[in-house]
């Protein structure tokens, strides 16, 4: 169970939108909280494969070149688009 304090202009506005969708503001509540913890995971999930690849590039040193990957974007939608360059 948790508890939370809103300040007043806050709390209105959960009480206007839960008149509004006849919905109780537990459910609003919990439909931010869902989607916000949703998007943070995401976040933490993208850093966490950024620094994967950031830890492999410093080990490796592999890249892609901008021109191989500036080729492969100009075929882009076309009939004979290439496949993503590899490292």
């Amino acid at each position: 169970m948790l508890g939370v304090r809103l300040d007043e202009q806050l709390e209105t506005r959960l009480n206007l939108l839960a008149e509004h969708t006849q919905r109780s503001k537990s459910y609003l509540a919990k439909q931010a909280l869902l989607r916000y913890i949703d998007e943070e995971e995401r976040k933490q999930r993208e850093n966490e494969l950024t620094l994967s690849r950031w830890r492999e590039y410093q080990e490796t040193g592999e890249v892609v070149s901008n021109d191989a990957m500036m080729d492969w974007l100009s075929t882009w939608g076309e009939p004979g688009e290439t496949q993503c360059p590899m490292k």
